[in-house]
C-alpha cells in the first residue's frame, strides 16, 4: 500500500478507523518530493541506524528503511502503532516502539544507538524534542527534522536576523550547524496546517561550542536573558541570572560588549565570552 499517496493514506486510515489527532499534532506527509528531500538530507547508507519520532502511518519510516540498516520508530499513539503493523508489514529492519518521546530514553529505544535522527516533528513539542535530541552527549552526527517554517528560521537565525533570533537559535547553534534544506507548503500534509514548514538538517558538533563550560549554567544564562529580550543586557541579566546592573555593566565591558545591546544581538562567541566572564565554570 502507498500511504505517501493521499488516496492510499485515506484508505488505510479508514480501514483502521483512525483520524489524525489534533491533540498530538498529527499531520501526515503526502508529497514525494519532500519525502525524497528528507531522506536525501539524512545521507543514509546501508550501515546507518535511524531513530524516527512520530512515524504516524509510516510514510517516512518505509522510505528510511529502504536505505538504512535499521529504523527505530517511536510512536505514542496506540492507534498508529496498530496501523504501522499493517503499513510496515514485511520490513524486518523496522522496530516500532510505543512510548512518549518526551519521557523515554530515545538513545536506548532501539537495538543500536542511532547514527541518524530523522523526524516529522509535531509543532507543539518541537522545542523540547530538539532539546532532547541535541543536548544529549549521545547525539548522532546528523539530525534531519521537518518543522514549522518559523521555527526553522529561528533555529538558523544569526544576530543579523533580530526578529527571529532567540534562545532556540543560540541553543541549536551551540550543538549543531543548522541548514534549511527546503520549504514545504501546507498542501504537502493531510490534514494541511495553516502555516508552511521546512526541512532542516543539523550537522551536530562532537563537543558543544561552549565547551568546556558547564552545559546547564551556560544554557540557563542564555535562557534567562532571552526571557527579557526587550531589555538591554545590563538589565536583562539582572532579572533571573542574579547579576545586578552595575556588575552586569562591568562584565559586559570586560568582554567588549556594549551594555545597551540586547540579547538577540549577541553572536554565539559573545555569549560564550559573557558566560565565562560571569563565572560559568568548566564541566
Amino acid at each position: 500500500m502507498d500511504v505517501a499517496d493521499p488516496r492510499g493514506l485515506r484508505d488505510v486510515l479508514r480501514r483502521h478507523g483512525v483520524r489524525p489527532a489534533r491533540s498530538l499534532g498529527q499531520r501526515f506527509l503526502v508529497d514525494r518530493a519532500v519525502l525524497d528531500a528528507i531522506v536525501d538530507a539524512a545521507e543514509l547508507s546501508p550501515g546507518q541506524d535511524v531513530l524516527e519520532v512520530g512515524p504516524g502511518p509510516g510514510v517516512l519510516t518505509a522510505a528510511l528503511s529502504e536505505r538504512a540498516r535499521s529504523v527505530t520508530a517511536v510512536e505514542v499513539d496506540g492507534r498508529m502503532v496498530a496501523l504501522l503493523g499493517d503499513t510496515l508489514r514485511g520490513r524486518a529492519n523496522v522496530t516500532v516502539v510505543q512510548a512518549d518521546a518526551l519521557s523515554v530514553d530515545l538513545y536506548a529505544a532501539g537495538p543500536r544507538p542511532p547514527s541518524r535522527i530523522v523526524a516529522n516533528l509535531p509543532y507543539q513539542i518541537t522545542t523540547p524534542l530538539l532539546e532532547r535530541f541535541l543536548a544529549d552527549s549521545r547525539r548522532p552526527p546528523l539530525v534531519v527534522v521537518l518543522v514549522q517554517l518559523e521555527v526553522a528560521r529561528r533555529m538558523c537565525a544569526t544576530p543579523r536576523d533580530r526578529r527571529e533570533r532567540g534562545y532556540l537559535s543560540v541553543f541549536t547553534q551551540s550543538f549543531a550547524e543548522p541548514r534549511i534544506v527546503r520549504r514545504v507548503p501546507a498542501r504537502a500534509f493531510r490534514p494541511p496546517p495553516r502555516v508552511e514548514s521546512a526541512v532542516v538538517a543539523l550537522r551536530t558538533r562532537h563537543r558543544p561550542a561552549f565547551a568546556p563550560l558547564a552545559q546547564e549554567p551556560f544554557l540557563r544564562l542564555v535562557s534567562d536573558a532571552f526571557r527579557h529580550r526587550r531589555k538591554q543586557l545590563r538589565s536583562a541579566l539582572g532579572h533571573e541570572a542574579g547579576i545586578d546592573r552595575d556588575r552586569a555593566t562591568a562584565l559586559l565591558a570586560s568582554v567588549g560588549i556594549a551594555p545597551e545591546r540586547r540579547p538577540e544581538e549577541l553572536s554565539l562567541d559573545e555569549w560564550i565570552a559573557l558566560a565565562r566572564a560571569a563565572g560559568v565554570r568548566n564541566e
